[in-house]
């Protein structure tokens, strides 16, 4: 499967695809932490490079509420989050066979859509309590077993 890891410089997740065998390459305008295939620039530019997956982290900067008292009386922070809703409004209807798209509570559930999914860290042995939104397309729903692991 050829693969793109969107908003992606850590490429922890590019590595595990290319354990699996798949064709990944990450994204981020970051260059890439662990020499693994990555285009350093704005995904835009390869987003119809003829992709089966798309996994995405947007920045959270502008799209979580966590800030949001930072918003009043502040036109600059609002172009900037409506920059950042388009930019997971493009994302999210990229000519790409199956999505996944990452980013904690915030404003693009209210924006956009809801999510398709909403998980906890601690779900998976991280201690933190921070829910994670997931919006998905063509793939199914993350499962964890009692043991708190992927199965």
């Amino acid at each position: 499967m050829k693969v793109i890891i969107a908003c992606e410089f850590s490429q922890i997740v590019t590595g595990e695809f290319i354990k699996k065998g798949h064709d990944v390459i990450s994204c981020d305008y970051l260059p890439g932490e662990k020499g693994l295939p990555h285009y350093q620039g704005d995904v835009m530019d390869i987003l119809d490079n003829g992709w089966d997956m798309m996994i995405a982290f947007p920045p959270c900067q502008y799209l979580t509420t966590a800030a949001n008292r930072h918003f009043k009386n502040n036109p600059e922070r609002w172009k900037r989050r409506l920059k950042a809703m388009l930019f997971v409004h493009k994302l999210m209807n990229a000519n790409i066979d199956k999505i996944a798209i990452e980013n904690p509570k915030g404003v693009i559930s209210s924006w956009i859509r809801k999510p398709d999914q909403i998980v906890q860290p601690y779900y998976f042995g991280n201690s933190t309590p921070k829910p994670i939104c997931l919006w998905l397309r063509n793939l199914p729903l993350l499962k964890y077993n009692n043991g708190n692991t992927l199965f």
